[in-house]
């Protein structure tokens, strides 16, 4: 950096410095040129050394100090960790206060949309999420390799391009651990969610319950009891309804809705019996065994015994032969960002 051109405006002008003036010039202080003749009239009118001259000195020192001082402020107002805000239609808010045309959302705040309202949130460099009508979301976390946003309400729509792992978006139920995707996210009023993935895969996460859903298939997620058993989209709606009640009906009705879903079982449902077996009583993996069995044999290492004690390296080896990629990637990364 070139001291001369602090001090002397006919010497070359230096880039940085000329970088810097042009960032900190729309925060100067446009005082009326009446008032600072005014000022330097008096100043000037005052003998040497007077309590006057030295008054106004001090005023003016203490002003350019003020506005270095709020131009400082601004700039780390602008520059704050945060995402970027496009309205899309109706009047989005952060925080109540509408958001026009472009905003920023802060680490803590909330953004919401009313029934005529969507926005778009940029998340960092690495996705964007579209906000549908009626969602109220709030930024948790901005950094690298832990962008994280809350969905309180509302439906959301993710495309995430960032190494798996790096987005996480938490509802009152589970969360949705991104594994380089595209999802559409949706939670109630009760905090009760369903994701539907069009890209990629999806991890749902709620203590030690787990799914994993690829591309094609949805997971519901209830409050209190985490992520429910995925399932390509397509298949019939008993069979649906039935996954339901065994993931979250009453215990007298899930033997019988287990039975429904094992009869109407397909090659396609592969995924679907996988989580089961991790998900029924003991005294049914036996059934779910033999029947993802005719599917998908397992391999040598599996063994009936392993999987109706829910031996995890048993149904790991066994995920394998299901042709959707292998369970090493997730175990990786999830140790990763624990």
């Amino acid at each position: 950096m070139a001291d001369d051109y602090l001090w002397d405006p006919r010497a070359r002008p230096d880039p940085e410095i000329e970088r810097l003036e042009q960032r900190l010039g729309r925060y100067r202080f446009e005082a009326p040129a009446s008032v600072v003749a005014l000022q330097w009239e008096a100043a000037a009118r005052a003998p040497r050394g007077s309590f006057r001259l030295s008054t106004v000195y001090l005023v003016v020192a203490a002003s350019l100090l003020c506005a270095c001082a709020g131009a400082l402020w601004q700039m780390r107002r602008v520059d704050r960790p945060g995402w970027a805000i496009q309205r899309i239609a109706g009047l989005p808010v952060i925080d109540a206060v509408p958001v026009r045309a472009e905003g920023r959302l802060a680490i803590g705040q909330w953004l919401e949309t009313d029934r005529t309202a969507r926005a778009t949130v940029r998340v960092g460099e690495i996705g964007l999420v579209e906000l549908e009508p009626r969602t109220r979301v709030r930024l948790l976390d901005t950094s690298a390799g832990n962008h994280r946003l809350s969905l309180d309400r509302g439906t959301v729509h993710a495309l995430i391009w960032a190494p798996p792992g790096e987005f996480f978006v938490e509802t009152p139920s589970s969360t949705a651990i991104d594994l380089g995707c595209a999802y559409t996210l949706q939670v109630d009023q009760d905090g009760n969610g369903t994701i539907d993935v069009t890209a990629g895969w999806v991890a749902f996460e709620h203590r030690s319950r787990e799914s994993f859903i690829p591309a094609g298939a949805r997971c519901r997620t209830r409050v209190g009891s985490g992520p429910g058993t995925p399932y390509f989209a397509g298949v019939p709606p008993a069979f649906a309804a039935n996954l339901m009640l065994v993931d979250f009906g009453e215990p007298a009705r899930r033997k019988v809705a287990l039975d429904d879903v094992l009869a109407q079982a397909t090659r396609r449902d592969a995924i679907t019996l996988w989580h089961l077996l991790r998900r029924v009583e003991p005294g049914d993996r036996s059934r779910v065994f033999d029947r993802l069995s005719a599917f998908a044999a397992p391999p040598a290492s599996v063994t009936r015994a392993g999987v109706v004690a829910g031996d995890r390296r048993m149904l790991d080896a066994w995920w394998d032969e299901l042709g959707l990629g292998t369970t090493s990637w997730w175990r990786t990364w999830k140790r990763e960002w624990r």
